[in-house]
């Protein structure tokens, strides 16, 4: 159940431990009792949905805790992994600006905590806030830059390579470092997931990890990944930059 959030901290963001690395740092005390009363906070299982695809916007959801993926229904109403969401990330934003149904899904993958603000605390935010304004253009802006990142990717490395670049990426997010050198990875998505973000078939996702784990630089047991030289694995990007 939603709870209503009562802690107030001046110039500083009262969502949560997570403000600092969020849109929401450095507001005055108005705005953070005006953030406070607008603000709900809710635990969410794993595969509890944050909000539906197509649903009217009726404000912004800020991650507190956990991770969270934003999915998207194709055609055929095949589930599209896009991103994933974690502490500090204010999501479902684009469609209020834009005053728009959601266009993806949010869902947890974990247990996690997110934090709806609702559309008459936000409106108000933002215009007595511009400095609020401009951190969310900044924010999208770097989505759209992250969106061509992909894109550039997607046209020029191969599916290895790109499984390869989100495994370094995940590892830096959920990495666990032994004593060895080794680190693990508990992956928060399936290997369909790992499929669609990669932008191939499960079956070719299948294949590479075979070969990833013949080659040794990692190894599947479930959704658990095991590198044995993060430095090895990067070093196949590296590689390829410089061919």
């Amino acid at each position: 159940m939603a709870q209503s959030c009562t802690k107030h901290e001046n110039h500083a963001c009262v969502v949560c431990h997570v403000g600092p690395r969020s849109v929401w740092h450095d507001l005055d005390e108005t705005a953070s009792a005006l953030l406070a009363g607008g603000r709900r906070r809710r635990e969410y299982g794993s595969g509890e949905v944050v909000f539906v695809q197509g649903e009217q916007n009726d404000g912004v959801h800020c991650v507190s805790g956990g991770t969270v993926g934003i999915r998207r229904l194709d055609d055929n109403g095949n589930s599209v992994l896009l991103e994933l969401a974690y502490p500090g990330d204010t999501i479902g934003y684009r469609s209020f600006l834009t005053g728009s149904e959601h266009k993806t899904s949010a869902e947890a993958l974990g247990p996690s905590v997110v934090c709806h603000i609702d559309r008459a605390a936000i409106t108000a935010l933002l215009a007595g806030n511009p400095a609020l304004g401009l951190r969310f253009l900044k924010r999208s802006i770097g989505e759209l830059e992250h969106a061509h990142d992909m894109m550039f990717r997607q046209a020029t490395l191969s599916n290895r390579h790109k499984l390869v670049h989100l495994l370094l990426v995940l590892v830096q997010r959920h990495g666990r470092r032994h004593s060895n050198g080794s680190q693990s990875i508990d992956l928060p998505v399936s290997r369909r997931d790992l499929a669609s973000m990669v932008g191939t078939r499960h079956e070719t996702i299948s294949r590479i990890i075979g070969r990833l784990e013949t080659d040794g630089v990692a190894h599947f047991s479930g959704r658990q990944v095991t590198i044995p030289s993060v430095e090895a694995l990067a070093g196949e990007i590296d590689r390829l930059i410089s061919a």
